[in-house]
Order: C-alpha cells, then sequence, then structure tokens
C-alpha cells in the first residue's frame, strides 16, 4: 500500500512538471510574438522618420503630417521648389461703375524677383512709397519710413498744406498705405510730426493716437481679379471691399480653405472683375495650420495657361496673407509640383 501511494505521488510529480514546462513554453510563445510586432512596428517607424529627415528642401514637411499616407508616399516623386522670400506689394486705384455709380477701388499686386536681397524692413518701404496713391506722393516726398515690429513709423518733416489731399483722394491714401501694412503683418501705424509728436493732420485726417490696422481695413478674405489694360497686367481686389462673402451668417470669418472655396466663384453676375481660378483648375483641398497655408489643385494643361497658373497662384498668396501666414504651399497634382512661398516673417 506504501508502494502504491509513493508509485501515484511520483505520477503527480511528473505531471506537474510537465505541465509547467508546458505553460512556460506557450507563456514564451505568447510574449514572442508582440516583440517581433512591436520591433516591426518600430522598423517601419524609423523608415517613416528617414523619409521626412531625408526631405532635400525641409520646408513642408510640416503639412505632410497631416495628408493621408498614400498622398505623402505619392508626394516623394513631385518637383518641390522654394521660392525666394522677398515680395513686393504694389497698388493701383481702378475705376469702376456698380449699379449706375462710379467707384474707385484699391487694387494690388504681389511680385517676387530672385536678383532682389532685400530685408523685410526695405521692401516695406518700398511697397509703400511705390504704392502710394496720393498725387504729390505723401510718403515718398515727405517721411521717414522705419519699422519698429510689429509697428509702423511715419516720421513726417513738413505739415499744413503739403501733406493736404482731396477727399477720393485721402481715401484711396489710407486704403493703401493699411492694406499694404497688413499684407506683411504690420499692426498698428504710428505718425509723427516734424518735431516727434504724434499729432499731426496727413491727407485731410487729423491723427494723434497709433492707427490699428485691423479694425480700419476691416474683415478681407480672398482676392479677385481685374486686368488694367494700361498696364497690361491683371491686379487683384479684396473680397471685403467687393461685397464678396466674408464671413458666416451667424457672423463668424470665413477660414482659410471656405476662402479659397469661396474664390472659386463670383456672386455678382454683371461683375467687372473675375475669380481668380479659372475654368480647368480644380482646388483638390486646402488647410491652414500653425501658420503654414496649403493648396492643391489639378489644372488641365489643354485649358489652364502659364499665365492663368501664375495668376492663380498670386491670388492664393495674397489670400493666405490675409490670415498672416508664413507660407504658402502650392501643390500642382498634375504636374506633379510643390512650390513654397515664404511669407510674412520669413
Amino acid at each position: 500500500m506504501k508502494k502504491i501511494t509513493e508509485i501515484v505521488g511520483i505520477l503527480s510529480a511528473a505531471l506537474l512538471i510537465v505541465g509547467c514546462q508546458n505553460s512556460e513554453n506557450d507563456l514564451e510563445e505568447m510574449n514572442a510574438k508582440p516583440t517581433e510586432e512591436r520591433a516591426a512596428n518600430e522598423h517601419n517607424q524609423d523608415n517613416k522618420q528617414e523619409l521626412i529627415t531625408n526631405d532635400d528642401n525641409n520646408m513642408i514637411e510640416k503639412n505632410e503630417e497631416s495628408l493621408p499616407e498614400a498622398d505623402q508616399n505619392d508626394m516623394n516623386t513631385y518637383t518641390r521648389t522654394v521660392e525666394t522670400p522677398t515680395y513686393l506689394i504694389g497698388s493701383q486705384y481702378i475705376e469702376a461703375e456698380v449699379d449706375g455709380v462710379v467707384r474707385f477701388y484699391t487694387a494690388f499686386s504681389i511680385k517676387r524677383d530672385e536678383d532682389q536681397k532685400l530685408s523685410r524692413e526695405d521692401t516695406i518701404e518700398i511697397s509703400l512709397n511705390e504704392g502710394d496713391l496720393s498725387e504729390q506722393d505723401i510718403l515718398s516726398t515727405y517721411a521717414d519710413i522705419s519699422v519698429d515690429w510689429p509697428k509702423l513709423h511715419l516720421h513726417f518733416n513738413e505739415d499744413g498744406n503739403e501733406l493736404s489731399a482731396t477727399s477720393a483722394q485721402s481715401v484711396l491714401f489710407y486704403d493703401s498705405l493699411l492694406a499694404i501694412s497688413d499684407l506683411y503683418g504690420i499692426e498698428e501705424v504710428l505718425f509723427f510730426n516734424s518735431e516727434g509728436e504724434e499729432d499731426i493732420i496727413v491727407a485731410e485726417r487729423g491723427i494723434d493716437e497709433p492707427i490699428i490696422v485691423q479694425n480700419e481695413r476691416g474683415l478681407t478674405r480672398g482676392y479677385y481679379t481685374v486686368y488694367d489694360e494700361e498696364l497690361k497686367e491683371t491686379l487683384f481686389l479684396a473680397g471685403g471691399e467687393l461685397g464678396e462673402r466674408v464671413e458666416h451668417e451667424r457672423g463668424e470669418s470665413l477660414s482659410f480653405p471656405e476662402t479659397v472655396e469661396t474664390m472659386n466663384s463670383v456672386d455678382r453676375e454683371d461683375a467687372f472683375y473675375s475669380s481668380a481660378i479659372v475654368e480647368g483648375l480644380e482646388i483638390i483641398n486646402s488647410s491652414m495650420e500653425n501658420g503654414s497655408a496649403t493648396v492643391r489643385y489639378t489644372a488641365e494643361e489643354e485649358i489652364v495657361t502659364e499665365e492663368d497658373l501664375i495668376v492663380f497662384e498670386r491670388a492664393m498668396q495674397l489670400a493666405a496673407l490675409d490670415f498672416h501666414a508664413e507660407e504658402i504651399r502650392l501643390i500642382n497634382d498634375t504636374t506633379e509640383e510643390s512650390i513654397t512661398y515664404p511669407l510674412i516673417g520669413q
């Protein structure tokens, strides 16, 4: 009886040892599988990071993270260009009849020049002087311009009749001054008389405190085109000045993607201006993230001309500047090209 009990005990112990070994083997297999999966995931992450850090231009990766993975892979074959950061804003006044009333509008241009290596302060000064719509060129003739970012200082060396203007010219002078300032990210404009005091009359307007640019200019969203026969050039008009949609019915201003969508068409059938997005151009999507704007589009090469693309690109730059974007990236899926335009702060 004692021997039988000992045999049963030995068999039980053996079975227990075998069971423990099987459990340990199963546990090892279970632990090994996640480890392999983690290793694979880490390998994929390393490859993904390598794709990002190997970008030659290193300018557009911040936006690619928001694109679908398939789109990111497609972008790897695109030609990428970063334009010169130097841009100049010009302004002209145009005359148009709307509802039987002749009105003056301030139209704008934006151009880049690889040969001009100018500071931001220089570009602001040049743009303001060349965009001055007063008859006597008030700014270039009687003022010294300086920038204390984000404030613009105008120091006048004359006052009185030298700075006078008609009511129409006064409107054009301030429209141009404040719009150009806004498109460069200026927030306040300070006027100083010849004695250095903030008390002066310029173009029929008495000024004794800083002008807040955004308050004066009002809400602007989107830009539309008008062709100047004399200049042989396409100019751009702000949507807010034209009465185009700039906000929702509840009073909230349009976002950048909503602005781009609105720019697709013109509300008025008898409008003297046109959309910069011509037939054959199709917006795929647009976004604004962390001061970086992106517009992705296609262009039918049989319909859309090189001039059409230039006008479109300039309109998108101006639209992004209204949001004080630091850059805008335009992606042409038809030609597989990506162009980045540095804007404010670059």
